[in-house]
C-alpha cells in the first residue's frame, strides 16, 4: 500500500512544529506536531511557556519523522517550540535542528440564542458558538417559572457553529417566555450557558418582501463576542448559513444564460461548444432570479462528473468566474467555483434537490445548496439544470480546521494524490492539508484495522472518529439507497489534524430515492436494507472471474464495507436507532416538499422534456433510444404521451417512495413501545 503521488524531496531538512488549531476555548484539547525531517531514530524535545520560562512538555525518541502530542491550554498566549538534538545514525552525523515558535490563543466562549416570529406566528430559535466548533452539541432551554428546562436536547452544530432548533411553538403560547441555549462540553473545554432570549409581546412576522429597514435595526451576521446579561425585546434574524427550512422561492436562481465568445460554425450549442473535462470554454454568464434580480460575470464552462458526463445530450459542468460572486444571494458566500448539474439521468429532476434537503433534516454540517434553473447556451434552449455550489474547501462550504484533510472516497480515476488501504479502498486528497499523504494514509489505515480486528468494537475505534456523523451519513445513504455510498464513489471523508476521521459532505444522489437498479440488491425497492448488505455474499462469493473484476473498494471483504462493520456494534446501532427516533418525524415533511417543489418546477420541466420544434428542450422522459431501460434504469412511463403527465407520473413515484421507505425503515427502527 502506497501513495501514488510523490511529494518533492526537500533541499535542506529543518524541523517544524505545527498545531492543529492556533485558536482554541480554554481547556480544548488540541494536537501539537513536530516533523523532523528525516525518518532516523533521534531524540525530540518539545516545549512550551505562557510566561517568560520555557518548560518541556515531551521528550521521546523517533523514527518516524513525526511525533504528536495531544496538549490543552486555559492561558491567554501559549507558545511552543521543538528542539532536535544532533545525533550519529551508522557512522553518518545529523546536525542539530530547531524550530520557530508558534502560539496558540486561548479565546473565550460564547453562547447566543436568536428568535424569530415566521409568517405563521410561530416562534423559531437558532443558536450560534463562538468561537464556533462543527459538531458542538447544544440544548435549548426554556424557562418554567423559576426552572430552566431543556426542551431539545444535543443538537450538533454546523460548520458555522450553528444549530437550528426550528418550531418550538405558538407566539400566542410564549409570548413573554424565555429561552437560552446551552453548549454542551468539547474536547476538554467547560460548558457555556448564554443568556435569556425573551420571546416578544407584540410578534413581527416575516413577510416574502419585508419592508426597509432603518440601518440601525438591520442585525449582523455575526455573533458578539460577549454575551450580553439581558438581550434585546425584539427578536433578531440573522442570516442562516445552513437553513433548514427553504428562503422564499423568489430570490432562487429561474435562468441561466452562458454566451460563448468564440463559436465554431455549424456547431449546436447545447451538446458540442463544451465537450472536454480539462479544457475551459470562456464567456459571459448571465443569472436571473425568480424576483428579477441580474447578475452577470465573465466564465469558463467545462464538462464535470463521471457517468453523467458521457451523456452528450445534457452534459453537466464545472463553473468558474473571473471573479467571486455570490451567485445564490444572501444564502451562500461568495465563490468563483459552482456548477451545473444536468440530472440526466433523474426524470424527476427533483432527487438531487430533495437528497440535500433530506441532508439538512439529519442536520449535517452543511449540504451543498442547488437551485433547479434553466440553461441557455447561445440563446439555445438546453433544458432543467441545477446551479448551486460543489464540494469546494472554503468558508461556508466543506469547512476545514488548520491541519484538516478533505477526502474523497471513489473508484475513478483523478489526478490528486491518491493511496488504497490494505484492503483495497481508494482515497484521494482532494483539498486542505496536503503535507504529509503517508500521514493522511496512515490515520484512515489506523481506523481500518480497527474496524476489522478481532478484538472489534471493544478496541477504541469509536475514538478514532466522529461517530455522530457516521451515524447522520448512515442514515441519510440508507435511507435514500445512495447506490454509491457503500464506500464506492462520491464519498467524501475529512481527516482531521488530531488524526481522527469524520464523514463528510453529502454529494451526488440522482440515482437514489428507487431510481436505480444495481445488480441483485433490490435498491430499487423501498423496502430492505441496502448499506447492511455484504455485496460480495449475494453475487461475488467464489467466483474468481468476478472477484477479479472488482479489486478495489472493500468489494472482495468478506466481512464487508465499514458501515457493515460499524452496524455489527450493537453500541453504534443503538446511535443510530435513537437518531432516527429523533429525526424521523422531520423525514416525513419530505413528501409535502416534493409536491411543492413539484409545483414550482413543473413550467420549467414541461419544456426540458417538450420536443424542441414545440420550443422545449427535446429531452425524453420515457426511456431514450441508447438507455437499457431493463437493467439499470427506473422508468415509470412508455413512450408517447404528454411530457408534463409524464414527468409528474415520475414525481408521483419519487414521492411515494419517499413514504414507502420512511414506513419501512421506521418499521425496522422504531423503539419497541414506540
Amino acid at each position: 500500500m502506497g501513495l501514488l503521488s510523490a511529494s518533492p524531496a526537500q533541499a535542506r531538512v529543518s524541523a517544524t512544529v505545527t498545531v492543529s488549531r492556533s485558536s482554541v476555548l480554554p481547556g480544548e484539547s488540541f494536537v501539537v506536531t513536530v516533523r523532523t525531517g528525516t525518518k532516523i531514530k533521534r531524540p525530540v524535545v518539545l516545549q512550551y511557556r505562557t510566561g517568560k520560562t520555557w518548560r518541556r512538555i515531551k521528550v521521546t525518541t523517533t523514527a518516524q519523522g513525526r511525533v504528536r502530542v495531544r496538549s490543552a491550554t486555559t492561558s491567554a498566549r501559549t507558545y511552543f517550540r521543538a528542539r532536535v538534538p544532533a545525533t550519529k545514525v551508522r557512522g553518518k552525523k545529523y546536525r542539530a535542528l530547531a524550530t520557530k515558535r508558534i502560539v496558540v490563543r486561548a479565546v473565550k466562549p460564547s453562547v447566543t440564542a436568536t428568535v424569530r416570529i415566521d409568517a405563521f406566528g410561530r416562534v423559531r430559535v437558532s443558536g450560534t458558538t463562538t468561537p464556533r466548533r462543527q459538531g458542538r452539541k447544544m440544548s435549548l432551554q426554556r424557562r418554567d417559572g423559576t426552572t430552566w428546562r431543556t426542551v431539545i436536547a444535543g443538537r450538533a452544530g454546523n460548520a458555522a457553529g450553528r444549530v437550528d432548533f426550528g418550531d418550538v411553538g405558538s407566539h400566542a403560547g410564549l409570548a413573554g417566555r424565555s429561552f437560552r441555549v446551552k453548549a454542551g462540553k468539547w474536547k476538554g473545554a467547560a460548558a457555556v450557558l448564554g443568556p435569556a432570549a425573551v420571546i416578544p409581546a407584540r410578534p413581527r412576522p416575516e413577510s416574502p418582501t419585508p419592508p426597509e429597514a432603518p440601518p440601525t435595526t438591520e442585525p449582523t451576521s455575526e455573533p458578539t463576542s460577549e454575551p450580553t446579561s439581558e438581550p434585546t425585546s425584539e427578536p433578531t434574524s440573522e442570516p442562516t448559513s445552513e437553513p433548514t427550512t427553504e428562503p422564499d422561492p423568489s430570490g432562487r436562481i429561474a435562468a441561466v444564460d452562458f454566451q460563448v465568445d468564440d463559436v465554431p460554425a455549424g456547431r449546436d450549442p447545447c451538446t458540442q461548444l463544451i465537450e472536454s473535462k480539462t479544457d475551459y470554454v470562456a464567456g459571459t454568464l448571465s443569472v436571473e432570479t425568480a424576483d428579477g434580480t441580474h447578475t452577470t460575470v465573465r466564465a469558463r464552462l467545462r464538462v464535470r462528473g463521471n457517468s453523467t458526463s458521457t451523456v452528450a445530450a445534457k452534459r453537466p459542468y464545472k463553473v468558474k468566474l473571473d471573479e467571486k460572486v455570490a451567485l445564490l444571494g444572501a444564502r451562500a458566500n461568495q465563490s468563483k467555483d459552482w456548477v451545473l448539474l444536468a440530472n440526466h439521468f433523474d426524470r424527476s429532476l427533483l432527487r438531487n434537490d430533495v437528497a440535500m434537503h433530506n441532508a439538512r433534516l439529519l442536520d449535517v454540517p452543511w449540504a451543498p445548496r442547488l437551485d433547479s434553473t434553466t440553461l441557455s447556451i447561445n440563446d439555445a434552449f438546453c433544458g432543467v439544470y441545477q446551479v448551486g455550489e460543489g464540494i469546494e474547501a472554503e468558508q461556508g462550504r466543506a469547512e476545514l480546521g488548520e491541519g484538516d484533510t478533505l477526502l474523497e472516497v471513489d473508484t475513478n480515476d483523478d489526478e490528486d494524490p491518491q493511496f488504497r488501504t490494505d484492503r483495497g479502498l481508494r482515497v484521494f486528497l482532494k483539498d486542505g492539508d496536503l503535507s504529509d499523504p503517508a500521514g493522511v494514509r496512515d490515520d484512515v489505515q489506523r481506523f481500518e484495522d480497527l474496524l476489522y480486528a478481532e478484538d472489534f468494537p471493544s478496541n477504541g475505534y469509536r475514538e478514532r472518529i466522529d461517530v455522530d456523523s457516521f451515524v447522520t451519513m448512515y442514515l441519510l445513504n440508507e435511507f435514500s439507497k445512495n447506490n454509491d455510498s457503500a464506500f464506492r464513489n462520491s464519498v467524501y471523508l475529512v481527516r482531521r489534524a488530531d488524526g481522527t476521521l469524520a464523514m463528510g459532505p453529502p454529494w451526488d444522489y440522482d440515482s437514489s430515492y428507487g431510481r436505480f437498479r444495481w445488480y441483485l440488491f433490490g435498491i430499487e425497492r423501498a423496502t430492505g436494507w441496502y448499506l447492511q448488505r455484504n455485496f460480495r455474499d449475494q453475487i461475488m462469493a467464489d467466483d474468481p472471474a468476478w472477484l477479479s473484476s472488482w479489486p478495489t473498494q472493500l468489494w472482495n471483504e468478506p466481512e464487508g464495507h465499514y458501515y457493515i462493520r460499524l452496524m455489527s456494534d450493537p453500541w453504534f446501532a443503538e446511535r443510530v436507532r435513537q437518531r432516527w427516533s429523533e429525526v424521523v418525524d422531520d423525514l416525513r415533511t419530505l413528501p409535502g416538499y416534493v409536491d411543492a417543489r413539484a409545483d414550482e418546477l413543473a413550467p420549467a420541466a414541461t419544456a426540458n422534456f417538450s420536443p424542441v420544434a414545440d420550443g422545449g428542450a427535446g429531452h425524453t422522459v420515457w426511456p431514450a433510444p441508447w438507455e437499457n431501460a431493463s437493467s439499470w434504469d427506473v422508468f415509470h412511463t412508455q413512450p408517447g404521451g404528454d411530457p408534463a403527465e409524464a414527468w409528474r407520473t415520475e414525481v408521483g413515484a419519487l414521492r411515494s417512495w419517499i413514504v414507502a421507505r420512511t414506513a419501512w425503515m421506521d418499521e425496522q427502527l422504531a423503539t419497541p413501545g414506540d
